[in-house]
């Protein structure tokens, strides 16, 4: 996984990924190889945290609502779950690879008007939008909030001083203090979404450029 800072070369993540989770694995490495053009490339590290980076992976699996994805493997997250279910490993250390399955708190839930049958009537929804199986983490410390959430799928062989220039990049801090953001994200305001969705981001682009797969 080739990765540029700024649209600069910056280094190359090697990740070998663990037999023993064959569902988030295969769906990885499905994601890492590619088909049709549905794959990590052009995916950003968007998110640098204390413990760990964060890709945010790909927004759609497939060209359109109707369309079936050239990933196999885009089906299983309910497998995927089921591996988190039954994970004995845990984030203890740097360099660990995992799958973003479970979302770390609920998401708050807002009313919306929509017209159905000539009338408005309200609908509750969840702010936000729910992991689907392709963001990623790499630890750069032990990070066991991640143990329930997170399928550990692999691990770095190499990339070692990548990840610590990534890791070591200025981001936009958290504003988890101020009550007028807590109280907005409480009730699923559009703003406090959107400003914690910016919460620790780079203020440089971090895109993998290139990503393959070797069965070596």
């Amino acid at each position: 996984m080739d990765v540029t800072i700024n649209g600069e070369p910056a280094g190359r993540f090697t990740i070998e990924l663990f037999s023993d989770v064959p569902a988030g694995a295969s769906r990885f490495a499905e994601l890492a190889a590619g088909r049709q053009g549905v794959d990590y490339r052009l995916s950003k590290f968007n998110g640098i945290l204390p413990t760990y980076i964060r890709n945010d992976g790909i927004s759609r699996l497939s060209y359109s609502a109707t369309e079936v994805s050239p990933i196999s493997s885009v089906d299983s997250l309910e497998a995927v779950e089921a591996e988190l279910q039954q994970q004995t490993r845990r984030h203890t250390q740097s360099g660990l690879v995992s799958l973003i399955v479970r979302e770390k708190e609920a998401r708050p839930v807002k009313e919306r008007l929509v017209a159905r049958d000539g009338k408005l009537i309200t609908v509750l929804e969840q702010a936000g939008e729910a992991p689907n199986g392709t963001q990623f983490t790499i630890t750069t410390a032990p990070s066991p909030e991640l143990d329930t959430t997170n399928l550990i799928i692999g691990r770095l062989v190499d990339g070692d001083n990548l990840l610590k220039r990534i890791a070591a990049l200025p981001v936009n801090k958290p504003r988890n203090d101020n009550p007028y953001f807590q109280a907005g994200k409480a009730i699923g305001d559009k703003r406090a979404v959107t400003a914690e969705r910016a919460f620790y981001r780079p203020f440089q682009k971090v895109v993998v450029a290139n990503c393959t797969l070797s069965s070596s």
